[in-house]
């Protein structure tokens, strides 16, 4: 019964960590796409100054 307890007491903890880290990497994957989109417009700007 003890070993029942401690093995559900680990798996409650990884569950924690792994939304934790969950967490953290859809914050990188928004950080990426507005970085992304900050390049495309600095593209765009470039093409439409060059065509002036």
């Amino acid at each position: 019964m003890k070993e029942v307890l401690l093995l559900t007491d680990k798996v409650e903890r990884s569950g924690k960590i792994l939304s934790e880290i969950s967490k953290e990497l859809r914050e990188h994957d928004r950080r990426l796409i507005r970085l992304e989109t900050m390049v495309e417009i600095a593209k765009n700007q470039s093409r439409i100054g060059d065509e002036s």
